[in-house]
């Protein structure tokens, strides 16, 4: 089975009809699924702060792994996903402006993987926030993001 027809599957079973759409978007590190339903739809697919979204995305890349070895496999309903990510972007940038006003370090908890890989890309890209650098701590069994002054 392919992974439209997965996915197709997967979705009609949660009751959405065929009114969605689901287009592949394959890089070479990456498989991005974008998924657009009906507005009454949305629920049933993003779940409680994305649970569902999570889960599906977990499902499809146990399915799947075999077939896209090396790849990040990354589902998004309606770009739920894509404005989470832009929001911890403006979040980040914002923390970071603090930073260099204030000199004191900014600690961001809660993030996955990913999201910390999203933080430290946009504040190394940003050039106006060349003194600021980011950094992964453990602390009591989870990871921090610390946003502090680099060190001379």
């Amino acid at each position: 089975m392919k992974i439209q027809e997965y996915l197709e599957k997967l979705i009609k079973h949660l009751g959405v009809e065929d009114d969605f759409e689901i287009v592949l978007e394959e890089t070479d590190d990456r498989l991005k699924i974008a998924i657009t339903v009906p507005s009454s739809d949305v629920a049933l697919l993003i779940g409680n702060h994305g649970e569902t979204l999570e889960a599906l995305e977990l499902l499809t890349k146990l399915s799947f792994k075999d077939d896209f070895v090396g790849k990040r496999i990354m589902l998004d309903v309606n770009e739920y996903r894509a404005a989470l990510e832009n929001r911890l972007k403006e979040k980040a940038i914002s923390m970071a402006q603090l930073v260099l006003e204030t000199k004191e370090a900014q600690e961001m908890y809660g993030l996955n993987s990913y999201e910390r890989f999203l933080v430290h890309s946009v504040l190394a890209e940003d050039e106006s926030l060349s003194g600021i650098e980011s950094v992964s701590e453990d602390r009591d069994e989870e990871r921090v993001l610390v946003i502090k002054l680099k060190e001379a």
